[in-house]
Parts: structure tokens; C-alpha cells; sequence
């Protein structure tokens, strides 16, 4: 069978020191279904490159695209011509695009080839979320990596408007997706109707996964708590702020939140709150591999996700894998994962009294953390299993290939 990815990365072409999510699910097929499956990526690539690239077996197609998402159909006239030059090139049975955040799955309509989208955020929610959380302090048409003034985001009020819009082109124009919330099939349900949506459970990045279960408790220690995540105003900056000055005034907890994050990250944040991240023992550590992912969650008593929305967010997979008892904000598809009291706990998005008074209760607790370490790691372990992902993954593409073909031969 040949599939063709369509993505923002590069996948196993150019993996980069972080790696992602798409890089582990490329892993796991070239590993355990190499054999039956021919594989490209077409990729956004920033810099000049040749039209194909035959790296270990799979062909990488870049495609050169430097437009900024403001002039979106500009953009997607040059994405279109490079994804079908690989098309016409490659010749799929089925073709994968990642994410409805990007222009990619909107090819449905250009082809006559099965096309299946798999589920990551949602930009018609996560804008409509950021507009409610902030009203004074933005538009709702969020930029995603967050702004320095109001003028900035009024610039951007089109740009933002206009991919809400294609996304839900791009639902409409696609039959088959692949997810793994209730929360994303939700979506596909209501955004796609008569579409069909199968269960795809994430592929963990192997450095990550190699570890699991090696999280534990340590008494006496003091409280660290880690948040992974890229940061940006949808991941709960102002609710880690808030939530830290209470720990440390109202609490007088002795602890330090490890934030991976920037300063610039957080600027907006503290502007609102009137609290700078040294002040409330927020440490900013920015982006850190795989490698350092895996030290971090085993030194730290508690992983918190603070996020306003999300889907399934790989770094709580990642915490709940390694064992590190996961606290995330109740939302989008987060409860899917974390089950309150048995494989982590589930507080109110915007609540940063509940949460620093849960963090409180439970910090110290090392018989309650050991079974919620236990319970995680086991359940992420069987969630992740590379080869289920793969496994899962390819039946899909069959599914996919033998309706498509079915639904054109009864024309």
C-alpha cells in the first residue's frame, strides 16, 4: 500500500533535536510494517530544496512555502501546486494529512484519491476559548503564539478569521478522520456530518517511551512541579502565575515550577496578573529534547497542565507514561486520558484557588502519588504501545482504501 503524509514537519527526513509525535508514528510503521508499506511526506519546507528525496526508504517531498498564513489563499495556491506535483509523482492508494489547523486537508477536493485527517487541535474552538478567557485583553481572533499589543492582534484579526473558516472547509471537504477523544470526534461529528472517524491512539516519542514507568516518590524533598508545554497563551500562563502566588503566599509551600517557556512567553501573562514569573518561583527553562523531558518528569513531584483547551496533549501522555502524577485542567479531551483519583486528577480550567488547593492536599502524600504513578504508567503503556499505534494506524488506511473504492464502484 502506498501512503503519502501531508504535514507541517518533516518527519524522519529532518527530525531535529526535539522530535514530535509524527516522527514516532513514522518509527513505529517503518518498523513494524515496513515491509507492506511504501511511505512519503510531503512537507512545508522553509529553504530550497530538490522536488524529491529518497531518505531510508521513504520518499520526502518539499514543499517550498514562505507565505505568512495572513495572505491564506496565496498560501494555499503554492501548497496546492507542490501537493499535487507529489501526488501525481508518488500515485497514494490513501493519503494522511495531520491536523485541520492546516491548509493541507483541503486537497480532498482536488483528487480522486482517499484522503484521511487525522485530528489534532481545533482552531474554531481554541479561538472561541481564548476569546472567552481574555475579552479585555484581546480579539477573538488569537494569533496562536501570542502578542506583544492589542494592535498586533487587531493586524492579525484577518489571518485568524480566515483559517477558522478554511478549517471548516477542510472538515466539510473530508469523509475520513482518525482521532482519539471523544471530544475530537465530537467535532468530526458535528463539522463533517455523515463522515466516518476511527479510533487512533498517539504514537510516544521512543526516547520517552523507553522510560516509562521509572517516575518516584521521594520523600522529604521539595515540591518541583513541571509544566511541558510550548507556552503560548492557550497553555494556562496566567493560571501558573496565579496558582504560584498562592502556593507560595496563602500556601507557604518551599517549591519551584519548572516552566518550558521563555520570557517573552509569559509577558502577557504577568501584564495582566501583575506578578513576574521570579517572583512567585516560576523558573522558565525553555525548550528542552526528549532526553531532558525524561529527567525532568522523574525529579519533579507533580506534572500540572494547565491548559484553557486541548486535545489529548502529548506531554501529559509523556508524564503519565514515565509515571509522574499528572494535574490538568478539565477540558476538550484531556478527560479522556486522566481519569480523576486513578491515573492522575481534574480541576476547573480556571480555577487557580482549586488547584493550588489540590496541589496541597496531595503533594506530600506518597502512598496516594505511588498508586496514581502506577496507575498512569501502566494504562499510557498499553495506550502507546507502538505497535498497537502501528497496527491501529495501517487498519485504518485499509478501512479507508476498501470504503472509498466500495463507494466509487456503486458510483
Amino acid at each position: 500500500m502506498k501512503v503519502l503524509w501531508m504535514s507541517i514537519n518533516p518527519a524522519l527526513y529532518r527530525p531535529g533535536p526535539f522530535g514530535n509525535w509524527s516522527t514516532a508514528l513514522e518509527t513505529a510503521l517503518l518498523k513494524y510494517h515496513g515491509d507492506e508499506l511504501q511511505l512519503a511526506v510531503a512537507f512545508e519546507s522553509d529553504r530550497e530544496e530538490p522536488f524529491k528525496v529518497r531518505q531510508d526508504g521513504v520518499d520526502y517531498y518539499p514543499v517550498l512555502c514562505t507565505l505568512p498564513h495572513s495572505r491564506i489563499d496565496e498560501r494555499w495556491a503554492v501548497l496546492r501546486a507542490g501537493l499535487l506535483a507529489a501526488i501525481d509523482d508518488f500515485r497514494p492508494d490513501v493519503i494522511h494529512c495531520f491536523g485541520t489547523e492546516w491548509l493541507h486537508g483541503a486537497i480532498a477536493r482536488e483528487i480522486s484519491v482517499p484522503v484521511v485527517v487525522h485530528m489534532q487541535g481545533f482552531l474554531n474552538i481554541y479561538h472561541e476559548m481564548i476569546a472567552m478567557a481574555f475579552p479585555k485583553a484581546r480579539p477573538p481572533w488569537y494569533s496562536m503564539r501570542g502578542m506583544k499589543s492589542r494592535l498586533r492582534g487587531l493586524i492579525r484579526r484577518p489571518t485568524a478569521m480566515n483559517r477558522d473558516a478554511f478549517e471548516r472547509e477542510v472538515m466539510r471537504a473530508n469523509r475520513y478522520f482518525m482521532g482519539r477523544t471523544t471530544w475530537d470526534r465530537n467535532i468530526v461529528r458535528y463539522y463533517s456530518p455523515g463522515s466516518m472517524y476511527f479510533y487512533a491512539p498517539e504514537a510516544i516519542r521512543p526516547a520517552i517511551y523507553q522510560a516509562a514507568g521509572s517516575w518516584q516518590f521521594r520523600p522529604g524533598t521539595k515540591l518541583r512541579l513541571l509544566t511541558v508545554s510550548l507556552a503560548d497563551e492557550r497553555k494556562g500562563n496566567e493560571i501558573i502565575l496565579r496558582t504560584a502566588r498562592l502556593l507560595k503566599d496563602l500556601l507557604g509551600l518551599d517549591f519551584e515550577w519548572r516552566v518550558t517557556g521563555k520570557a517573552a512567553d509569559f509577558a502577557a501573562a504577568e501584564a495582566r496578573s501583575g506578578l513576574r514569573h521570579e517572583q512567585v518561583n516560576v523558573s522558565l527553562i525553555g525548550k528542552i529534547d526528549a532526553p531532558q523531558i525524561v529527567s525532568e518528569l522523574r525529579e519533579a513531584t507533580l506534572f500540572v497542565h494547565p491548559s484553557l483547551i486541548d486535545n489529548s496533549p502529548n506531554a501529559v501522555c509523556e508524564a503519565q507514561l514515565i509515571g509522574c502524577p499528572v494535574v490538568a485542567s478539565n477540558v476538550g479531551g484531556v478527560p479522556q486520558l486522566v481519569e480523576h483519583g486513578q491515573t492522575g486528577f481534574l480541576y476547573p480550567y480556571n480555577e487557580p484557588h482549586t488547584l493550588a488547593f489540590l496541589i496541597g492536599d496531595i503533594f506530600a502524600d506518597g502512598p496516594l502519588l505511588t498508586r496514581i504513578s502506577n496507575n498512569e504508567a501502566a494504562c499510557a503503556a498499553q495506550r502507546h504501545d507502538p505497535k498497537r499505534v502501528a497496527d491501529t494506524v495501517v487498519d485504518i488506511y485499509r478501512a479507508v482504501v476498501d470504503d472509498y473504492r466500495k463507494n466509487k464502484a456503486e458510483g
